[in-house]
């Protein structure tokens, strides 16, 4: 797959055209990703949903001067359109197109979409969630991954049951956090970690399509401009080279168990302690111990009594992980987030 148009931006129209229902971009800053998909769906005729984290940055999208389809209107020369709030959660954008308004996207926010009440979804066959990824700065709501599927399911229901394709998530963001939560819950991490080890732009998993963009045309120029001449390196690292900032891969190291013996079982890790030294090491690889904890939450929570000491072992670099998705769900399991 070629992710790039001549000018250098992501090739949105391909990328969603594959066809896959779950698509997910995490890109570098400024590539063409949310105005591209957003042209797409507006040329093509499709009604979609247009999914915010917070109730905010919906609010953002129902605002005629803020919602991210105004440089598209004015690209396109659109200039009779509006956005609506139906009510405290729910809103629409409408542009006149052709020779009447018609509604082009209805936007809503993933921490209140269980509010939203007598919305019929039938006609939507895309779901565009943006800025799936939190940055540092913006609150995270609990279970997002969760949420976001619990959200799929209520606009796709039973259509493919009834003979109809599924609906296309496209979830869109800059790269921040390889360990967020809808990476998570989609199984996404460790791809994504062995993507970035091997220079790799695409990978398909299933029904689920995987693009993280690492040799971005676009990036390339943008790495001339004020702004990046000006900033630190971290910020340039994951607005222009694509790299997920939050995640440090220092202590990712896989480890040779015969000198490690097994202490305890929790969720889907093991832990296991050097014979030796006072290292510790968190695995999938199985091993025979009788302290289990499950993920349950009576179960993490007597986890994170027993085993307090631990949050102090990571922090001061004294255990080390098969892989990036251990140590996700290590900060999970000791509730870091």
């Amino acid at each position: 797959m070629n992710l790039y148009l001549d000018n250098g931006y992501l090739d949105m129209a391909q990328i969603i055209e594959s066809g896959y229902p779950f698509i997910f971009v995490p890109a570098a800053r400024g590539t063409g990703k949310t105005y591209g998909a957003l042209k797409y769906h507006l040329e093509h005729g499709n009604k979609i949903l247009l999914i915010r984290r917070t109730q905010q940055e919906a609010d953002l999208q129902a605002n005629a001067d803020t919602t991210s389809y105004k440089k598209i209107f004015n690209d396109l020369g659109i200039d009779e359109y509006k956005c609506i709030s139906g009510n405290k959660t729910a809103g629409a954008i409408l542009a006149n197109i052709g020779e009447s308004m018609r509604i082009l996207a209805y936007t809503g926010a993933l921490s209140t979409f269980t509010k939203i009440r007598g919305v019929d979804f039938t006609d939507i066959d895309y779901i565009v969630f943006d800025e799936f990824i939190a940055e540092p700065h913006v609150k995270k709501i609990k279970a997002e991954g969760m949420a976001l599927a619990q959200l799929y399911e209520t606009v796709n229901r039973n259509r493919e049951l009834e003979g109809r394709e599924p609906v296309q998530l496209l979830c869109l963001a800059n790269s921040v956090n390889m360990a967020n939560d809808v990476f998570m819950y989609f199984d996404l991490i460790r791809p994504a970690e062995e993507m970035l080890q091997n220079d790799e732009e695409v990978r398909i998993l299933g029904n689920k399509l995987l693009i993280i963009p690492q040799h971005s045309p676009i990036s390339e120029k943008k790495a001339k401009t004020a702004l990046y001449q000006a900033v630190n390196n971290e910020f340039s690292e994951m607005a222009i080279k694509n790299k997920f900032i939050l995640n440090d891969f220092t202590y990712v190291r896989k480890r040779d168990l015969t000198e490690y013996r097994c202490l305890f079982k929790v969720g889907d890790l093991y832990c296991w302690k050097h014979k030796s030294l006072h290292e510790f090491y968190f695995t999938f690889s199985r091993g025979e111990t009788k302290q289990v904890y499950s993920a349950g939450y009576a179960d993490l929570t007597r986890f994170r009594r027993d085993r307090w000491r631990y949050a102090a072992y990571y922090l001061d670099g004294m255990i080390r992980f098969e892989n990036y998705n251990c140590i996700a769900l290590f900060e999970k399991y000791m509730d870091m987030d």
